[in-house]
């Protein structure tokens, strides 16, 4: 979102396009800056070498090219997303030096790699080497028609106030214990709060892992993408590990407890929100990767109930950021 921002600033008369896979498309079509999504359908082409991936590949090449696009930037620096970039065959095209899969090398245009060690901030300084200032806005927009369906859902459930609780994620080295998360939602429902539990479909035994016997909404696998971030956006606050739901609570600046331990706050945090943050004490995982070892999970297990509650009452308080 602020690498959006960045080039509206620059480019006030400019038609700005998103290269996004199409199941995130609702993360960023509302967006007042944008002028239109290019949905990239990985899951129908997943088998890519079929015939029909074959032709669809070759059809969103020629799309690209015909759209005659003056600048083109490759913020994901993957050799699948470099390849649909290097089909704007008349643009600059932007990318990191070092960019992974070798996907630098179809980059006309190819900057060292600086800014770290927080993710956006290495995109904005890639932008700047473009000659395009940054902006850290990363405010996010949902779809009106999402926003109708989380209302009619929420109607259905009987909910009106509420914070949401996001305790999954696809590593389990990333997870906060599910006993911990029960105890805060018993806590919370003891408190005359309500909960509503966000999760994916494939995620349903994680998300009822957490779940106290009463006072909870279980929404899991119920939301579309663009009613999910709806109800994060309608959420008095939100409660998450590292996960998209964290990042999402950031753009529609709600108030937020993120819970890191496997993972580094300052490289992969909630963006320009340090102090959203609960951590266990000492240093931070160096590797980027270490969250792919489930031995990690003992740093989340040093993270206490009490910590997040606080930190919670404490975010409830300060209320949203806009």
């Amino acid at each position: 979102m602020p690498a959006l921002a960045s080039l509206r600033a620059a480019f006030p008369q400019a038609e700005i396009d998103w290269f996004v896979q199409d199941d995130f498309a609702d993360a960023v079509c509302a967006h007042p800056a944008l002028h239109a999504v290019v949905p990239f359908p990985r899951r129908a082409w997943r088998r890519w070498w079929t015939p029909e991936a074959v032709r669809g590949v070759v059809g969103l090449r020629r799309q690209i090219r015909e759209a005659g696009y003056d600048l083109v930037l490759d913020l994901q620096g993957l050799l699948r997303s470099a390849i649909f970039a290097q089909a704007a065959t008349g643009a600059r095209r932007v990318a990191w030096r070092d960019a992974r899969e070798g996907s630098g090398w179809l980059a006309n245009e190819r900057h060292a790699r600086r800014g770290g060690p927080d993710a956006t901030e290495v995109m904005l300084a890639l932008l700047e080497d473009a000659g395009v200032p940054a902006v850290r806005d990363p405010r996010m927009h949902v779809p009106e028609t999402a926003r109708e369906a989380w209302r009619a859902r929420r109607d259905a459930s009987g909910v009106d106030r509420y914070v949401a609780l996001a305790p999954t994620s696809r590593w389990s080295a990333k997870r906060w214990p599910a006993e911990r998360w029960k105890t805060l939602a018993e806590r919370l429902v003891s408190r005359g709060m309500r909960i509503v539990m966000l999760g994916a479909g494939s995620e349903r035994d994680q998300v009822r892992a957490c779940m106290p016997k009463e006072g909870v909404v279980d929404l899991c696998g119920a939301l579309s993408l663009g009613a999910w971030l709806a109800a994060i956006e309608g959420a008095d606050a939100v409660v998450a590990n590292d996960s998209a739901a964290t990042h999402a609570a950031v753009g529609l600046g709600r108030p937020l407890v993120a819970i890191y331990g496997a993972t580094d706050p300052a490289a992969v945090g909630p963006f320009g929100r340090p102090e959203c943050v609960v951590a266990p004490p000492g240093p931070a995982p160096t590797d980027p990767h270490g969250y792919r070892d489930p031995r990690m999970v003992q740093r989340m297990q040093l993270i206490g109930v009490d910590a997040v509650e606080r930190r919670l009452h404490e975010e409830i308080q300060r209320g949203p950021r806009w």
